[in-house]
């Protein structure tokens, strides 16, 4: 029994030393320490800009667009940008109950391409809250206005929204 209180007295030795490394008597420990800083960063985006969405069979163009509100439910809206190959192209469009009409020209002078919709029948469109809607074009290439020949290029559609409106479109200059 005297050596189970032996050995319990220095448990209790043990467990009443001092365990805090701040008392020793030695010199104080280094702790390396790293400090993050958090850096609020804000993104900016663009603000919105007028865009033009085309379609002709299986090609699709995005543009900017540039709308010009020619009152009394009128919308001309003009576009530029590139296709996949890097060719300019150029575009009119002009939503107006009289005489609708839409035109895409890729590419400059003797290898310009030009479509535009068919003659026969009607170009419908629907104006929206924030543009129009050409919903389905007949577009056609190599179109004779006198004999009404064309070569047939594709069903499409054309989407404008526009963000903000001008007073008159910037020349378009199909050179």
């Amino acid at each position: 029994m005297r050596s189970v209180l032996v050995v319990v007295g220095m448990l209790a030795a043990a467990c009443s030393v001092n365990q805090d490394p701040a008392s020793d008597a030695g010199p104080p420990s280094t702790v390396a320490s790293t400090t993050t800083e958090i850096t609020n960063t804000t993104t900016t985006e663009p603000p919105p800009r007028s865009s033009a969405l085309v379609r002709i069979g299986p090609a699709r163009y995005e543009f900017d667009a540039v709308c010009a509100a020619g009152g009394a439910g009128e919308i001309e809206v003009a576009v530029t940008g590139e296709d996949v190959n890097g060719l300019p192209v150029i575009g009119y469009v002009r939503a107006f109950l009289g005489e609708p009409y839409v035109s895409l020209q890729v590419g400059v002078g003797a290898d310009a391409v030009l479509f535009e919709p068919r003659l026969e029948g009607t170009l419908p469109f629907e104006l929206t809250d924030d543009g129009v809607t050409f919903p389905e074009v007949d577009f056609v290439t190599d179109l004779d206005l006198e004999t009404g020949e064309f070569t047939p290029a594709g069903i499409g559609a054309v989407d404008v929204a526009c963000v903000d409106f001008v007073r008159t479109l910037p020349p378009i200059d199909f050179g």
